[in-house]
């Protein structure tokens, strides 16, 4: 792990304001070294985060809106035809020989605050920026969240989850390599709240084996663009799925979930041992926050770490491999709440890295 990326500050995503440039300032005042473009739901339903990730589907007209939710409508042969294309590009773009990947850019329309990020880049408003983050909706939530034509989610479709699979890879490749031209590292999260469905004892009739191959096929994506790639979950899970993925880091809810975690100590040891990073949700993104300083959550993560050494995970590798963040994105919060949660976070991490 790179000492600049040690315990700095970085947020989720998501964040309620209606002014992109607004949330910049936000950004750009508490996380100047790892910055993220914000993701702005309440602009337009087009922001929210499944909405966003489904363009390359409803632009071809392979999915259109349903009564409950968004349907792949697209006869069998129209489906068999687009996964036979956007398999032969996801392995060009393993092979590193990619086509042009412009009908998987974000439309501005429902990222204005991705375009509004690079103007900044442009500017050269950015410059105390280490690392630059972005974030994609992750191929298992994407896939529980469209139907297919029985109104099953996709996730029960080998077709059609290949297809959300391969296109999600395509999309995180594509903004990977769109933040690379800046000359700074690239962080791409993938963003899988789905997979609170999946528990030790339950996979929800999800095949376990498939979650990880799916998942390190957009990694996979994500490092032949040269970036590293994290996989956040905002809730509890079975954790032992994301260690065993080929990710850089494990983006967790250390403030309500903690306890979840403490069960994996082995693959927890096996990630860091492999140079993987832990980013510790330790701020609550609800009105608790008003009440924490960054003393209270600093005491918080020592214990929180003593807990995982006593269990045979090396201390010296959980303090060096760590980062700090909200504990969920804020989009849904209201800003002064987020404003908050992101001064919060930025102290803490401060406070904790003085030692």
């Amino acid at each position: 792990m790179k000492n600049d990326l040690s315990m700095l500050p970085l947020a989720i995503g998501s964040m309620p304001h209606m002014d992109t440039r607004a949330a910049l300032r936000l950004i750009k005042d508490t996380m100047p070294q790892l910055p993220h473009w914000p993701q702005l739901p309440y602009r337009s339903a087009q922001e929210a985060m499944v909405n966003q990730y489904t363009f390359p589907y409803t632009k071809r007209g392979l999915v259109t809106e349903g009564e409950k939710s968004l349907v792949f409508n697209a006869s069998l042969e129209t489906r068999q035809e687009y996964l036979a294309d956007v398999s032969r590009r996801y392995q060009a773009i393993i092979d590193g020989t990619p086509d042009d990947l412009s009908d998987f850019a974000l439309p501005q329309e429902a990222a204005l605050g991705f375009y509004d990020f690079l103007q900044e880049l442009k500017n050269g408003e950015l410059d105390d920026a280490a690392y630059l983050k972005g974030q994609v909706c992750g191929p298992v939530t994407l896939a529980m969240q469209i139907s297919g034509p029985d109104q099953k989610a996709a996730s029960y479709h080998p077709d059609l989850r290949e297809i959300i699979v391969k296109g999600t890879a395509l999309q995180a490749f594509w903004q990977t390599r769109t933040l690379s031209q800046f000359g700074k590292p690239v962080i791409l999260f993938i963003d899988e709240p789905g997979l609170f469905r999946v528990s030790r004892r339950s996979s929800a009739s999800l095949d376990k084996g498939q979650i990880i191959k799916d998942l390190d096929e957009v990694v996979a994506a994500i490092h032949a663009a040269g970036g590293m790639a994290g996989i956040h979950v905002c809730a509890s899970t079975d954790w032992s799925l994301i260690l065993a993925t080929q990710t850089d880091i494990l983006s967790f809810d250390a403030h309500g979930y903690f306890k979840s975690l403490t069960v994996y100590p082995e693959p927890i040891n096996a990630f860091l041992t492999r140079g993987g990073i832990l980013a510790w949700g330790l701020i609550p993104t609800t009105n608790e926050v008003f009440q924490l300083t960054a003393a209270d959550l600093k005491v918080r993560f020592n214990e929180f770490v003593d807990i995982l050494a006593g269990k045979g995970v090396p201390k010296e590798l959980l303090l060096r491999q760590s980062l700090f963040s909200p504990s969920c994105g804020v989009g849904n919060c209201p800003v002064e709440l987020a404003e908050k949660v992101y001064y919060l976070t930025a102290e803490t991490a401060m406070l904790i890295k003085q030692g």
